[in-house]
């Protein structure tokens, strides 16, 4: 096989891959949703109702799902954004409020590396790869994340490192990571907060678990990818070796 051969070959190869990852890197849905699609025999692959998880997806394969045909997989974009205070990161919302992926304007799917609260400020990465926002989310990847947080209560010294050791929160569980007091101006005190897990309102409650309470929250970085350069509600493709940077951060 001649060396121009073998490279077609490979890149053919490099296209295969499982139904439910193909699925959720075509943008349709979420991994979870795309089993969901495939378990309820809404995928169709050449013509037949296809419910195997681990079939293999080849460039010549016809793959219709859920009424709608995938002719192509779409380029991988990875956003980074510095979110609005109002804003949701649900990918879809009956309510009609305003989303985090309205502030990107493409006709693709779009889906949230992780969340942000409504009234939280800050970075917050978006894609239209299913499959990657499915595998970063994950809290086995420790994904370092940096908040500066502004209360009014203060928190006394002594207790600033407990946050290291390990705080309970109100549900039982532990968190962990490192805790700064950076000034006060104002009539508030700033905080910088290092976590690396995306439990809900876990900064809010990290606070409140040290008799305090959170009035302004802001995401400063996300994975290592800062927002201070980025106007509120701005956002910038990330570039091919900042993506590469960010599967290796999982």
């Amino acid at each position: 096989m001649s060396f121009s051969e073998t490279n077609l070959t490979l890149n053919y190869l490099k296209q295969i891959m499982r139904l439910n990852k193909f699925l959720a890197r075509s943008g349709i849905a979420s991994r979870r949703k795309c089993d969901t699609l495939i378990e309820t025999g809404k995928v169709v692959i050449n013509g037949k109702v296809n419910r195997d998880f681990s079939f293999q997806v080849s460039p010549d394969d016809v793959v219709v799902c859920d009424g709608h045909t995938l002719d192509s997989m779409p380029p991988r974009r990875v956003y980074l954004l510095n979110k609005l205070k109002g804003y949701i990161s649900t990918s879809e919302d009956p309510q009609g409020r305003k989303k985090v992926i309205d502030l990107i304007p493409v006709d693709e799917r779009l889906f949230t590396i992780g969340r942000l609260d409504r009234d939280t400020t800050g970075a917050i990465v978006v894609t239209n790869d299913g499959e990657l926002a499915n595998v970063l989310m994950h809290p086995k990847n420790q994904i370092e994340r940096i908040y500066i947080a502004a209360t009014k209560i203060d928190i006394p010294r002594e207790r600033h490192h407990l946050l290291s050791k390990g705080i309970h929160l109100d549900d039982g569980s532990i968190s962990k990571g490192d805790l700064t007091r950076l000034e006060k101006r104002g009539g508030l005190i700033y905080w910088k907060v290092i976590l690396k897990r995306g439990r809900k309102h876990e900064v809010k409650r990290i606070f409140v678990a040290l008799d305090s309470k959170v009035i302004h929250l802001h995401r400063q970085s996300f994975a290592g990818f800062h927002v201070d350069n980025l106007a509120p509600g701005k956002f910038r493709l990330l570039k091919k070796h900042e993506v590469k940077k960010l599967e290796q951060g999982k």
